[in-house]
């Protein structure tokens, strides 16, 4: 891969990393009465046997002055024998794009069946494997609802209708929260817990319905898994000096992972301890005052950055002390010829001949469609033709309205999304935030969720941040799926 491809695409790719599927078709019409139907199972999860209903359903929501009617369809697993049901959480899952359906957390982390990735990245990835029993699902805990915004997965707008303002951060707030308060009430769940997971894209969507939902019914909790809620400060441009900051320790874990820097004994999660500590401190000084700094000053501030990145000091003198995150992509491990994979930096490939760009983690996102569509017909009992179920609405991610900031910044416009959390803090004081990263994830790394944790002005203890041995999808590492699990449950625990 090429500096000048990388320059060019950076923002093309960060935003397609917010989707996390490509390659897929346009919305079919659907008879979505046949979209409705009520399974039964029984899987181990937590350690427990568990018996539960799987339930697919369609969901009419009339037009509202933000969005138009829709038939929204949700996956729904829910315990059969649990007591005090009415108290029982609820968690609504969704991904993010925009315009993504829920097949990575459906099928990579909290579905009762999931993906096996390889727990070594370079291990080959089996071709047309069948899913496998997910151990990890919260089934035992909580009733999982996993959502697709409507023009995804089985979900349309209704009749003839344009999408219109589903295509807008409000819009699509709009349907979600009034989604979730219809089937609360559907389902006599309105005393029960309630709490959102969003990932990528999905994060900015948890914020803007736990806004809405503080005004009405506030929610007990959110997750942010790859969080992209403070994009707007922690994005890379050249003159953005607290974005390199911020970064910087997601680019010291990569390095410290393929074995390009020394550690001095340190474990990675202890290594990026010590990088986030100097980029919040004397690197960001250093950029802050970057024209001022003497020939000294700057021969030690692009030392640092060499040891702690793998990239040479030259490197760093001849780019003003800063490097973008995508461009690490192709420079990091340019002298085997290899590219490292935007979503999880732990999986390489070689540079093809032209210089283009071949996503290694490519064989891994393979597995999530075959096995929703394994899933589906086998456990579900769908009989539907798979290619109906849309995985991303290429609609939705050219056409999204980012207003009040306008459109050409797309995410990295200000929208704040922060002050929407603070509102749901707010509306409960029992309210929790949980925020999860990947450490090789180059597209919502590390240093910007801590950076996010310490700015929320709100949450009297009730903010908490985990890392992830993976990347945007860390949940594809069976070990960190297990510890995401972990923390899911502890946090829903301490919810009560």
């Amino acid at each position: 891969m090429t500096s000048a491809f990388l320059t060019r695409s950076t923002r093309l790719l960060a935003l397609a990393a917010l989707a996390g599927l490509t390659g897929l078709p346009a919305a079919a019409a659907l008879d979505p009465d046949v979209l409705n139907t009520h399974t039964q199972h029984e899987g181990v999860f937590g350690g427990e046997t568990v018996s539960y209903q799987a339930l697919v359903e369609r969901t009419e929501l009339p037009a509202s002055e933000l969005a138009p009617a829709v038939d929204m369809i949700s996956f729904a697993y829910l315990r059969d024998d649990a007591l005090e049901a009415d108290n029982r959480p609820v968690i609504f899952l969704f991904n993010g794009g925009p315009g993504a359906a829920s097949a990575w957390l459906h099928m990579g982390a909290m579905g009762p069946v999931r993906i096996n990735a390889p727990l070594d990245p370079a291990t080959p990835v089996p071709d047309g494997q069948a899913p496998v029993a997910n151990l990890h699902a919260l089934i035992d805990v909580a009733d999982l609802v996993f959502l697709d915004p409507p023009e995804t997965g089985f979900s349309r707008v209704a009749g003839d209708a344009e999408p219109g303002g589903l295509y807008s951060v409000n819009g699509d707030a709009d349907v979600f929260a009034r989604f979730i308060e219809t089937w609360l009430a559907d389902h006599d769940r309105t005393e029960a817990p309630v709490f959102l997971l969003g990932e990528s894209y999905g994060t900015m969507r948890a914020a803007a319905v736990a806004g809405l939902m503080a005004e009405r019914d506030p929610l007990d909790g959110v997750i942010l898994m790859g969080q992209a809620i403070n994009m707007i400060e922690t994005s890379q441009r050249r003159g953005n000096m607290l974005s390199y900051a911020t970064n910087l320790s997601a680019l010291a874990a990569i390095a410290a992972y393929h074995g390009r820097v020394d550690t001095h004994g340190q474990s990675i999660p202890d290594f990026i301890d010590t990088v986030q500590g100097w980029a919040m401190g004397e690197y960001l000084t250093a950029l802050l005052r970057r024209n001022r700094l003497s020939a000294a000053e700057r021969q030690a501030i692009a030392d640092q950055l060499a040891a702690y990145t793998g990239l040479s000091a030259e490197t760093y003198l001849a780019n003003g002390l800063i490097f973008p995150k995508m461009r690490f992509l192709g420079a990091l491990l340019a002298d085997e010829g290899r590219n490292l994979a935007m979503y999880d930096a732990r999986y390489t490939a070689p540079v093809p001949e032209d210089g283009g760009y071949v996503d290694p983690y490519g064989e891994v996102s393979a597995l999530v469609p075959a096995a929703l569509s394994a899933h589906f017909s086998d456990t579900l009992g769908l009989d539907l033709p798979f290619d109906t179920y849309v995985r991303l609405d290429r609609n939705a991610s050219a056409n999204w309205d980012w207003n009040p900031t306008g459109g050409m910044g797309g995410p990295f416009d200000d929208f704040y999304y922060s002050g929407m959390l603070e509102a749901a803090f707010e509306a409960n004081p029992e309210f929790r935030l949980m925020i999860g990263t990947g450490r090789y994830d180059l597209t919502t790394t590390i240093g910007p969720a801590r950076y996010l944790a310490d700015q929320i002005q709100a949450g009297g203890g009730h903010v908490e941040t985990h890392e992830y041995e993976g990347g945007h999808m860390s949940y594809t590492n069976p070990e960190a799926l297990e510890a995401f699990a972990g923390d899911l449950r502890a946090f829903i625990d301490a919810a009560d």
